[in-house]
This record gives structure tokens, sequence and C-alpha cells, in this order.
């Protein structure tokens, strides 16, 4: 790319320039403008989806482009309202129901916990040198009871919370619709006024890392929403097989974490088939790491097929970004900075020199 030196050690700081400036200003942007700026960068997306589609239908048929704008965005967000509303309505159900377990079966999940604890001490002799076990046992009961009452206590203040929300969401989703109503009609007037401003050598640049970036972050984005997608009905039809409670929001929450670099699905359904397996569960145990094992098998055939390896990370840098990303952006830092890194490498590699990370 030609806004980098050719070799050297110019070249190497130049690049430590952008890493270290393209840190700062995503500190910046996630800390104090995502809030801000979230509707229209949500609104800027939807326009872009609709744009060619409405430019299409206004040809065709002699429409003006603004009355087919409004009725595809209207379109649009109603259906990935419903969609949105039948999942959050699914999820609060099942949600609902976890936490009537949770009370229910408090005593008897901490009962069941320290027996195991109890067999477990009782075969490392060397821990008695900590205390004894009944002062470990009664420690580790301590622990599982305020866990489990920690979780159940917050549920009311959260639904509180969102009940509070309501009105923002509305005026949000009206400043949505408006938004991207603008960007899908004017997108030309608006992208021509900004161009405008700019001089010819930062226009061409901007316009050839615009379509790198376009195409790097469509492809990742189909990508993941394929993976996301496809881990999902496996774990649901598994976890229905099964007949496991509340298996839609199960499947759907690991299916969120498998997309997680590092994380994945083993992260939940290997530790939950153990803890079947001791309780004596085996249909259920096996049954879990049967699971595993298909998600697992799927993932790696089709994952090179669908995301392309050409933009997958190494696991140190994957690692190393999530890392900064939770550190400096919090839980949404650590699911968005690998995929920046990810971005960033496509634009280098597919420029005339390729980049390795």
């Amino acid at each position: 790319m030609r806004f980098l030196p050719e070799d050297g050690y110019k070249r190497i700081l130049v690049l430590a320039f952008y890493a270290v400036l393209g840190i700062v200003l995503i500190y910046v942007f996630f800390k104090y403008l995502l809030d801000l700026l979230l509707p229209f960068i949500i609104a800027w997306l939807v326009a872009l989806m609709i744009r060619p589609i409405a430019e299409t239908i206004s040809k065709r048929m002699g429409i003006s482009k603004k009355v087919v704008s409004v009725i595809l965005v209207i379109l649009l967000l109603a259906l990935i309202g419903v969609v949105l509303f039948y999942i959050m309505d699914k999820l609060i159900y099942e949600f609902s129901g976890i936490v009537q377990t949770v009370n229910d079966n408090a005593d008897k999940w901490s009962g069941n916990i320290m027996n195991l604890l109890n067999k477990f001490l009782s075969k490392i002799p060397f821990l008695k040198t900590f205390g004894s076990e009944e002062e470990m046992l009664k420690s580790f009961g301590n622990m599982a009871k305020d866990m489990f009452s920690g979780f159940t206590s917050n549920i009311p203040e959260m639904l509180t919370r969102m009940i509070s929300l309501i009105p923002n969401l509305l005026f949000v989703s009206l400043v949505l619709i408006m938004a991207s109503y603008y960007f899908c009609a004017d997108y030309e007037e608006i992208n021509s006024f900004v161009m405008g401003k700019l001089p010819e050598k930062a226009k061409s640049q901007i316009t050839k890392t615009r379509v790198k970036l376009k195409l790097a972050g469509k492809r990742i984005l189909k990508g993941y929403l394929l993976t996301i997608g496809i881990t999902f009905l496996q774990l649901y039809a598994g976890l229905a097989i099964l007949k496991t409670d509340y298996a839609f929001t199960v499947a759907l929450i690991i299916a969120l974490l498998d997309v997680l670099p590092v994380i994945g699905v083993g992260t939940v359904l290997i530790p939950w088939a153990v803890i079947k397996l001791v309780a004596g569960a085996y249909y259920e145990g096996f049954g879990l790491l049967i699971i595993f094992a298909v998600v697992s098998v799927v993932r790696e055939i089709l994952e090179p097929k669908i995301i392309g390896k050409s933009i997958g990370l190494h696991p140190l840098m994957t690692l190393f970004s999530m890392y900064i990303g939770l550190n400096l952006c919090g839980f949404l830092g650590m699911i968005s900075f690998p995929v920046l890194v990810i971005v960033l490498k496509t634009l280098f590699s597919e420029g005339k020199t390729e980049e390795k990370i």
C-alpha cells in the first residue's frame, strides 16, 4: 500500500505508528462515541443493504427512489423487529424458567457439590495441611450458596432496568428509521459533500481503502453469521434430542460464545458433560460429548470454506487482541478487537505486499 514504505526500519516504524494510532482511535470511539453514534452506524449499515435494491426497483418500476427507500427501510426494520421480538420473548420465557429452577434446586445442587468435594478431598491427603475437611467443605458450601443467591437477587434489578429503557428504545427506533431513510435516499449527496471536502490524494486512498474494507467486512460478517447459525442449529437439535430444558436459550448462548476466539463450545459442553457423567447421567453426558464432537468436526470442515483461511489469526494474536480489547473497552472490545485485527490484516494482505500477522 502506498502509505507504507517499501522496506527497512521506516516501514516498521510506520506500521507501529498506525497500530498505536488505531488503538487510541478505537479506544476513544468505544469509550466516548459508540453510544452516541450507534443508531447512525446501524442506519448506515441498513442503507448499504437497501440502497442497491431501492435503485433497482426504482429504475424498473419508475417509482421515486425516496418512496421505495421508505418502504424498504420500514419493511426491513419491521422484519428485524419481529425476529428480535420472537427471540426475546423466547429468551425471557426460558430465562425465567432457568431462574425458577435455580431457586428451587439451589440447596439440592449445593448438597451435590458438597458430596463431590467430600469424595475429592478424602482422596487427597496433602490438602489436610490447609485445614480440616469440614472447614474446607463449609467454605466451599458458603461460596456455592453465595453464588446462587447472588445470581437470583440481581434478576429483579435487571428486569427493572430493562423496563426503564423502553422509552429510550422507542426514541432510538424512530431515529434509526429516519436516519436509515436519509442515508438510503440521499447517499450520493452525502457522499459527494464529504468527499468534496477532501484533497485529491486523500480521496483516491480513501476510495481504495473503503472498497477493500467493504469486501473484508462483508466476508467476515457473512462468515460469522453463517457460523453462528449453523452452530446454533446443531446445538438446538442435539439438546432437543436429549430433551434438555430451555434448549433454545442454552443453544443460543453457547453458539454466541463459540464466536469468541479461543473460547468455543467445548468451554461449556465438556464441563457440562463431565458433571453429568460424574452424577451418573450417562445418556446426557455422552450425548453432550457427541454434540461437541459433531459441532467441532462440522466447524473444521465448513469454517475454512465459509470464512476463508486467509483471514484467520494465530491463536496468540487472537488472545492478545482479546486481552487488549477487554482492558480498553470491556466485553464489547473483547469481541470486536479480534475482528478489527482481522479486517486490518485483510486490508494489508490484499495490497501489493502480503502481511503475515
